[in-house]
């Protein structure tokens, strides 16, 4: 590959990160002021949750539409273009209506903008690494660490300074709006992008439902803890308010970090010490972290946690690829519509049964989920080693 085209690709790698930064920059700051939002809105968890869970099918939906019919015709780009620009105002809509009816609508909105992001985007970085042969999953993952950072810091501010948030989102939303122009510009080009007139459907094999379905569990730890931690800090752990955004900036500076390494950990360690062994390990810290009821021990837990279960996700797409008899777009489909469903019933069974058991209740059982589910990452890589 020439010089010219190993640039392009690197260019438009960048340009595919800040797809992800931007997209958990406003989903990190939004989440943040979900305790403001419950209280403008008169809404329950229960109410909340059941608008996360319509952004939740609205994306499965849309995800399988888009990998089917959208991504072959006018190729990955133009559908992450689509997706900022419907995504850039919903906040402020949310806000600006203040009623329960338009938050369910901009939220089913949203689960539609995320149809269009999340294969698109991973396709992407998938055709980037095949093309340049270096892992960058890990390293584009950061991407939404890097964004949750920004927005939980940002969030946290305007928070503790009681800061209109009709202000904040419509700010934020100008800025990600105008941003789309570099996508348009350095976005991938059509010559590499994937192109297939006559896509057909299929059906996932057993392993990579399996890989999916450990997506689905990695998705619904990271909804939990970007929907309710802030609001868990504040009502369980009596922190103050302007530290509510900070249990999620610690979590993303242990993901960010992880990630930036994680090509590096991945050789050395190979991708089931670094996958299901470090998922292990992170769930134990993160359940005594919960135990102790103590927010700088919670502070300790959470960053190991996002630390050492980051790269989960990126193993998971890389071995679905790898063990995959159908396309890149058509498996990445399949990964990310099963995997991005845990966003529907993680936050939402936590919504449903805060109301009743408390939301300490289910960050135990989030601990719980998650080592057993690093458990059977580890059987299906033991398993497909085998064959």
């Amino acid at each position: 590959m020439s010089v010219s085209n190993i640039k392009d690709l690197k260019i438009a790698f960048y340009a595919s990160y800040s797809q992800g930064v931007l997209l958990m920059f406003i989903v990190s700051t939004f989440f943040v002021y979900t305790p403001v939002l419950l209280d403008k809105l008169y809404i329950s968890e229960t109410q909340f949750a059941f608008g996360i869970t319509l952004f939740g099918i609205f994306n499965i939906v849309t995800n399988q539409l888009v990998t089917r019919f959208i991504i072959p015709r006018i190729g990955t780009t133009n559908c992450l273009i689509i997706a900022r620009l419907t995504y850039a105002f919903i906040p402020f809509f949310i806000y600006i209506s203040s009623t329960y009816y338009f938050f369910i609508l901009f939220q089913s909105l949203w689960g539609i903008a995320m149809g269009f992001q999340a294969p698109s985007v991973f396709t992407q970085v998938a055709i980037i690494e095949s093309k340049t042969n270096k892992i960058l999953n890990p390293i584009f993952k950061s991407s939404f660490s890097v964004g949750s950072i920004i927005g939980a810091f940002i969030a946290s501010v305007c928070f503790g300074n009681e800061v209109d948030p009709k202000l904040l989102f419509f700010l934020i939303g100008v800025f990600v709006f105008v941003s789309t122009l570099t996508m348009y510009i350095y976005g991938l080009s059509k010559k590499y992008d994937y192109v297939d007139k006559s896509p057909k459907f299929s059906l996932p094999s057993i392993t990579v439902f399996l890989f999916a379905f450990v997506n689905t569990m990695f998705f619904a730890s990271i909804g939990i803890i970007l929907n309710w931690s802030s609001l868990w800090f504040i009502t369980d752990l009596s922190g103050p308010l302007f530290l509510a955004g900070f249990i999620i900036l610690f979590f993303n500076l242990g993901e960010i970090s992880s990630n930036l390494i994680g090509s590096f950990m991945i050789k050395k360690f190979s991708e089931k010490i670094v996958g299901p062994f470090f998922g292990m390990t992170g769930a134990i810290i993160l359940f005594l972290s919960v135990l102790s009821q103590n927010i700088y021990f919670v502070f300790f837990g959470i960053i190991m946690f996002g630390f050492l279960t980051s790269n989960m996700g990126p193993i998971v797409i890389r071995q679905s690829i790898l063990h995959s008899k159908v396309s890149v777009p058509a498996t990445i489909s399949h990964v990310s519509s099963i995997g991005f469903s845990g966003l529907i019933f993680g936050p939402a069974i936590v919504g449903y049964s805060a109301q009743q058991y408390g939301l300490t209740f289910n960050m135990y059982s989030l601990c719980i989920t998650f080592f057993l589910i690093s458990i059977l990452m580890l059987t299906v890589m033991n398993k497909t080693k085998e064959k």
